[in-house]
């Protein structure tokens, strides 16, 4: 089994990591894919951003995959990171998945509502609504 474990620099990578662990633990000949999309914020148009808003974010993003693989190694989990950069999580995530044949995506979701969900969607909406593999949301 083929495990893609989405990990943004929210709150929500502590628990898609300990999932994602916890069934590749149950299943014979699992893998698991620690995946990151540090997200480009000039493809928002945001000129006024710093550049080094975007290398805090690369290098967030790059620790908690190499605490990830870490955590992995302890257990005995084989794994991988993969991190990419762009400006759709989700769209990353499942061209990703379905470039590695992936057999679950576990993502993390911030359970934004209301205007929040409407202006800036959710990412594990979309995963869910447009994968070709079994998804697990974590609330």
């Amino acid at each position: 089994m083929k495990i893609l474990a989405c990990l943004d620099i929210s709150s929500q990578a502590q628990p898609v990591l300990e999932k994602s662990l916890q069934i590749a633990l149950c299943q014979k000949n699992a893998e698991v894919i620690f995946y990151s999309l540090a997200e480009d914020l000039i493809d928002y148009g945001a000129d006024g951003v710093p550049p080094e808003l975007s290398v805090q974010i690369k290098e967030r993003s790059r620790a908690n995959l190499d605490s990830a693989a870490r955590e992995a190694e302890n257990k005995g989990v084989p794994a991988r990171t993969v991190m990419e950069s762009g400006s759709s999580p989700a769209d990353a995530i499942l061209t990703f998945a379905e470039k590695e044949a992936v057999d679950l995506i576990v993502v993390g979701s911030k359970a934004k509502t209301g205007l929040d969900r409407f202006l800036i969607g959710s990412v594990a909406s979309k995963v869910v609504a447009h994968s070709k593999c079994s998804v697990l949301v974590l609330r």
